[in-house]
């Protein structure tokens, strides 16, 4: 099944199912009762006529049932759990590896869409089912990706590192590259579930749209305005592993699909569909010290391992910045799209262990945090999206930087 190895109950069970119009998915453990009651509430809401819709959850061969078509034509519906995949211990390699197991399950029952959605359950609604299902049937999106609402506070380890460098590398602008709910077509599934670089799978992270981009160019992508909030994921774990664990997967698919970003240029926007929620409220003002705190402090105890990382042009630029009182810091765009992007290939180059490398990365990313908060924190919702924009923009900009460390490391070294 689309390189997941199953166990034979779990085989059996999707023989005996057939196929599917749509696999809707959970990445990660629920109850059977309550994802019965949520899936019944969904299909009697979707009004589905006659789909063939298969809910599959990890979970036991004995929870799973079959309900045909009821008597005022609604939908024929299959409970199909699975049998765990094995995975890493870090906080997202078991959701990814579920996701790639309902992926592999969808393109075994050739489904000709599939949804996936987190544990919590939060996007298993029928707005939510309608909208990806409208961008994969309706206008045949390859991959359909969700926006989340968020104030401009929310999600910065995403604005600040992983949404702006996966764009700039594959050339889509996608707001979540790496998320808990997303849909798939038929042909993309398989794709999906046997996209696992390096020679760690079990704790590997599926990025949808790099591994879509990688492997179809020319794929249609596109976005769903889903009102959903999840559950925070990262509770109590420590910045550091979060960061390390994310940004060090990211790092790992540059180095796997080199071959294909090198040869990406600029970017492109994505077609969207769906209502943006009403503007979320900012929150609590954020205190940028503590942040810029810790910054200060890295440069202090990490500076002989940050020239180990960074060119000399980039130290000095770190070494005036800390000379600067709280109200003028500042890392510009482009000096922090360049530092991301040396740690990229510090990461390639094994220049010192991976796991030291991502703990010098923190107080960098804490120093930009600082900066950011700083800077958005008199603007608009509107204008911040604005600035996320420019950002991103930057980024892009400075690929060709990117590019002649990454071909060469030794020759080029502003």
């Amino acid at each position: 099944m689309a390189g997941i190895e199953f166990t034979e109950e779990t085989k059996q069970l999707a023989e005996r199912a057939g196929s599917a119009d749509i696999v809707v998915g959970v990445a990660g453990t629920v109850t059977p009762e309550e994802l019965r009651s949520r899936a019944a509430k969904v299909v009697e809401e979707l009004g589905s006529g006659s789909l063939r819709i298969v809910f599959a959850w990890p979970g036991q061969a004995a929870e799973a049932s079959a309900d045909g078509a009821g008597s005022g034509g609604e939908a024929a519906v299959t409970f199909l759990p699975f049998a765990p995949p094995h995975s890493g211990a870090e906080f997202w390699s078991g959701i990814s590896a579920n996701q790639r197991a309902v992926l592999a399950l969808a393109a075994s029952l050739n489904a000709r869409a599939c949804i996936v959605v987190g544990p919590d359950l939060a996007a298993l609604q029928a707005s939510v089912i309608q909208l990806f299902a409208y961008a994969i049937l309706d206008r045949q999106c390859a991959l359909a990706m969700p926006v989340y609402p968020a104030g401009k506070y929310d999600g910065l380890l995403n604005s600040g590192i992983l949404s702006p460098l996966s764009r700039a590398l594959y050339g889509r602008r996608i707001r979540y590259p790496i998320t808990f709910d997303f849909a798939a077509s038929g042909a993309m599934c398989a794709p999906l579930a046997q996209s696992e670089p390096g020679s760690h799978a079990a704790d590997s992270l599926l990025w949808p749209v790099a591994a879509a981009a990688t492997a179809s160019p020319q794929a249609a992508i596109g976005q769903v305005h889903i009102d959903v909030h999840h559950q925070v994921a990262t509770a109590g774990l420590e910045l550091s592993a979060v960061l390390g664990q994310l940004a060090g997967s990211l790092f790992q698919e540059m180095e796997s699909s080199a071959a294909h970003w090198q040869r990406v240029r600029g970017s492109q926007p994505v077609p969207m569909w769906g209502s943006a929620p009403a503007d979320e409220a900012d929150g609590e003002a954020i205190d940028g010290r503590p942040m810029l705190d810790s910054f200060l402090l890295g440069s202090k105890n990490l500076d002989e391992v940050w020239r180990l990382l960074l060119p000399p042009n980039t130290m000095l630029d770190l070494r005036r910045l800390t000379r600067l009182g709280p109200e003028q810091f500042r890392i510009p765009d482009d000096l922090w799209a360049c530092i991301v992007y040396d740690f990229a290939l510090a990461w390639r180059l094994r220049t010192i262990s991976r796991v030291h490398l991502l703990g010098a990365l923190t107080p960098l990313y804490l120093g930009w945090a600082a900066s950011y908060v700083r800077e958005v924190s008199s603007l608009t919702r509107a204008a911040a999206e604005q600035r996320l924009e420019q950002f991103a923009r930057a980024w892009e900009e400075k690929k060709p930087y990117l590019l002649s460390r990454w071909r060469w490391p030794d020759r080029f070294n502003p």
